[in-house]
């Protein structure tokens, strides 16, 4: 009834009960962490992150940008160069947040709904193939985590993957991930080079 995010009312509740309980706040959080099972701490994280991306959405951000971006646009019709280098300048822009979700500032997807729908009207002024932003976002979510043991990549590679192998019965003394996905890491970046250069002869 108040709009507050179901996950923060979820915590407020916890530690709520706790403290009415008679237990101390350190107490309270250790049960409350204690008593996630299986996937729940991953789904907490997704979530909570989730609101905090939503929070960075209501500081207008990514319509300045857009806006930085038409500006651009306005200023550079009358020359295919300098269009094709703002393309490729949301791409990069793109991939580069993709790739800081994972590690830096670990939001996962939820910056997608945030800054993609105002960049819409401007890749549709510059005739941008949609499946070459597809590309960039698919490989800026998913290579760093999936390679780099830090943010979303920690609770992958470690608390997931490593953590299943070794439950199964597999030896992972001595093993390093990064090494060990570092193949899979390499292919995820061919395959966006050669699929963003096939999409890349598509544009206009």
């Amino acid at each position: 009834m108040a709009r507050i995010h179901v996950v923060v009312a979820l915590i407020v509740g916890a530690v709520s009960g706790g403290l009415i309980a008679g237990m101390s706040l350190n107490d309270t959080i250790d049960a409350f962490n204690n008593g996630l099972g299986g996937g729940a701490k991953v789904a907490l994280s997704y979530a909570t992150l989730g609101a905090f991306a939503v929070a960075i959405g209501k500081s207008g951000l990514a319509n300045l940008l857009a806006d930085k971006i038409l500006a651009k646009v306005g200023q550079s019709k009358s020359s295919s160069t300098a269009v094709k280098s703002v393309r490729y300048i949301i791409i990069a822009i793109l991939a580069a947040i993709a790739l800081s979700s994972q590690n830096i500032l670990p939001i996962h997807i939820a910056f997608i709904p945030l800054v993609v729908p105002p960049l819409l009207y401007v890749m549709a002024k510059l005739k941008m193939d949609r499946r070459m932003v597809a590309c960039a976002l698919t490989f800026g979510l998913i290579t760093p985590y999936m390679f780099i043991p830090v943010g979303f990549g920690g609770i992958y590679l470690n608390e997931i993957l490593m953590a299943k192998i070794s439950a199964n019965g597999g030896d992972i003394e001595g093993l390093s991930v990064m090494k060990a996905m570092a193949l899979p890491a390499l292919g995820m970046l061919c395959g966006h080079h050669c699929l963003g250069r096939h999409c890349g002869g598509c544009i206009g």
